[in-house]
């Protein structure tokens, strides 16, 4: 056998177990929201007010309530001397006008990608250049074949800018270079 044989069965393993997982817009217990974004680059919680999430775009900045699914902030300047595309972080505007926040997107960077609930995204490119991101609750994990059928297949398409939690755990975020998906714990747990 060899190493390609090898490496396509593999492939075909992982597939399936992609496959296995239910295909839904919204996790069990989770809400969402979409909101349209033209030209997003970058995404980012603030870590003092985890509900919060600072948008940047080709027009500037924005900041999303995630907790009242909500536009809250709005700053148009694009002279841009107020992110570090290096460094990955932007400055805050409005509430957060004062706190770095660690940003992931165009530039890379990342989120949290699991919360301390035990629920988990997984990046997944099985069929390159399609992405898929599973949601994992509750310790699950899509590579455990007696448990991938209880994951969630929660995106699947060829953009794909940035997702992660909050830093509470409560919302995570996939974001594209055209919108952004919010979510939030359902508070009733239902």
């Amino acid at each position: 056998m060899n190493i390609q044989s090898r490496n396509n069965e593999n492939l075909q393993r992982l597939q399936k177990l992609v496959d296995s997982a239910k295909v839904v817009d919204t996790p069990p217990n989770w809400e969402k929201l979409t909101f349209a974004v033209g030209g997003l680059s970058e995404v980012g919680f603030s870590k003092f007010y985890p509900e919060l999430l600072l948008i940047v775009s080709s027009q500037g900045r924005g900041i999303i309530d995630c907790a009242k699914f909500e536009l809250i902030e709005r700053d148009n300047n694009t002279d841009w001397n107020w992110i570090d595309s290096y460094n990955l972080w932007a400055m805050g505007i409005g509430k957060l006008s004062e706190e770095k926040i660690i940003v992931s997107g165009l530039h890379g960077g990342g989120l949290p990608f699991s919360n301390n609930e035990g629920d988990c995204i997984q990046f997944m490119a099985t069929n390159w250049p399609i992405i898929d991101l599973i949601f994992e609750p509750n310790d699950k994990s899509i590579f455990n074949v007696e448990e991938a059928g209880e994951c969630y297949r929660i995106f699947n398409d060829y953009e794909l800018r940035a997702y992660g939690f909050s830093y509470n755990g409560q919302y995570f975020v996939i974001a594209t270079n055209s919108e952004i998906n919010i979510y939030r714990k359902n508070k009733n747990g239902a």
